[in-house]
């Protein structure tokens, strides 16, 4: 079976100066930049901010999935995703995700959602790795 086509994620940088990118996302456009200490001008989320909810979201949509599937009586669906860079474990980076679900679950429900969350497509990319193939035109 062949994978859908990977949908494009653009940021474009108009040589204005500064750290703000504009950034195409499916049909999103928002602006990408980093904090005021960090040279930008805190207007959008940073780089690694924007992974951070990447992985948030998929978190959520295959709790919401998977419930539905299954016919559990969830709510609110609440991930909370921090980003961490320690040095002792470099060159890893640690996503702590926090996750809320709202619902009349039993213990063994809420257990099966906490294994689900951590089998997201995005989750199993970032522990397993990327390959990036960069070109430039």
């Amino acid at each position: 079976m062949t994978e859908p086509a990977a949908r494009a994620a653009t940021a474009y940088d108009p040589g204005q100066g500064g750290m703000q990118m504009l950034i195409g996302a499916g049909p999103a456009r928002f602006v990408a930049d980093q904090p005021l200490e960090s040279g930008g001008l805190d207007l959008g989320p940073t780089p690694h901010e924007l992974v951070s909810a990447g992985l948030a979201a998929c978190v959520a949509q295959t709790l919401r999935l998977y419930a539905a599937r299954k016919g559990w009586p969830v709510g609110a669906v609440d991930v909370a995703v921090t980003h961490a860079v320690d040095p002792d474990l470099a060159p890893h980076d640690t996503f702590q995700v926090a996750v809320s679900v709202a619902g009349e679950l039993s213990a063994e429900q809420i257990a099966r959602l906490g294994q689900i969350a951590d089998n997201c497509p995005v989750h199993r990319m970032l522990v397993a790795g990327a390959r990036i193939a960069t070109t430039l035109a």
